[in-house]
């Protein structure tokens, strides 16, 4: 990545003031008025080629990479996605009182290829405020589902090829969650808690969630850390989706066959509407307690000499 955006800010203390907060469709999160009171506004602007943005000490935020995957690649996790359409669709509810997330989903006309709707399945996690060292970890009951044990067998492959690429763009996220995985497997596998059994969980991410043709309010993620960053696959076909990251004032295409590594629980991050066709994302993420439990450190974040020594230019590298 030789093209990288600054940003004249340190991401450590930003993360310090930056609030994990409930998002509004009518109004930023709670004390972003206040963070240009202590640090320099960033515009980054429009990014449709592959980019980092980076802090002043040279640590990336966000590592983007449009048109990585191949037209038949998307082709072929869309086909394997369309299998998930009606466990998507019994996840929307008329309820006024749901989630943000459970909100904003646009259901095509006649459902579509993929409905509408969202997934998360994690091979293990903690139930709200059972988060205690006496609590046990446990497996959602989507993994258990039919439908999602043949998706994830059919995506086997392709998440290898994504675990590969974390490897190579954030070394240290991927020795973290391959720890972390393997703890989990340790504790969990042969346990009457999971069946089918966990050793067959494709990713080094601790949690997966497939979101179908949904507006995603601007946002930072609550469950992990600054550093251990979200994996955004863009797939669905014929949209033109903007990933906005309004704390850098950058707007990313984000059309079919992108990856975004991103610090999800720094950065706001939003999907405004998106035009024609339809939307899937397959979001990868690490929960930070399950990685505490399992006493996997937090990773440091990735570095623009990093990436800059490994294509030979580091001399070039000033901060």
């Amino acid at each position: 990545m030789v093209n990288p955006y600054y940003v004249d800010w340190d991401v450590d203390r930003f993360a310090e003031m930056a609030k994990v907060s409930t998002p509004k469709s009518d109004g930023p999160l709670a004390n972003t008025n206040q963070l240009p009171k202590y640090f320099s506004a960033a515009m980054i602007g429009k990014i449709s080629v592959p980019a980092t943005i980076v802090d002043r000490q040279g640590k990336i935020l966000t590592i983007y990479l449009p048109n990585i995957l191949s037209s038949s690649r998307v082709e072929y996790v869309n086909s394997a996605t369309k299998g998930l359409r009606t466990l998507l669709l019994e996840t929307i509810t008329s309820s006024t009182q749901q989630s943000w997330r459970s909100q904003g989903f646009v259901v095509p006309e006649g459902g579509g290829e993929f409905g509408a709707g969202r997934v998360t399945v994690s091979p293990a996690y903690f139930m709200q405020r059972h988060e205690r060292l006496e609590d046990p970890m446990v497996t959602s009951a989507s993994y258990k589902s039919v439908e999602v044990q043949e998706w994830l067998a059919a995506l086997s492959a392709t998440e290898s090829f994504w675990n590969a690429i974390t490897a190579v763009s954030a070394p240290d996220l991927f020795e973290a969650g391959t720890l972390a995985i393997t703890c989990i497997i340790e504790e969990l596998q042969g346990s009457d808690r999971t069946s089918p059994p966990i050793c067959d969980w494709p990713s080094i991410f601790s949690g997966l969630e497939i979101i179908a043709n949904r507006t995603t309010l601007s946002h930072r993620d609550s469950g992990g850390a600054p550093s251990l960053f979200d994996l955004l696959i863009s797939l669905g076909s014929g949209h033109e989706a903007k990933l906005t990251l309004a704390d850098v004032g950058a707007e990313l295409d984000y059309y079919p066959g992108t990856m975004v590594f991103i610090s999800g629980k720094v950065l706001q991050h939003s999907i405004g509407p998106w035009g024609p066709g339809e939307r899937l994302v397959i979001a990868h993420f690490m929960r930070d307690k399950i990685h505490s439990r399992c006493g996997v450190s937090r990773p440091p974040f990735p570095t623009q000499a990093y990436f800059l020594q490994m294509v030979g230019q580091q001399d070039s590298y000033l901060l």
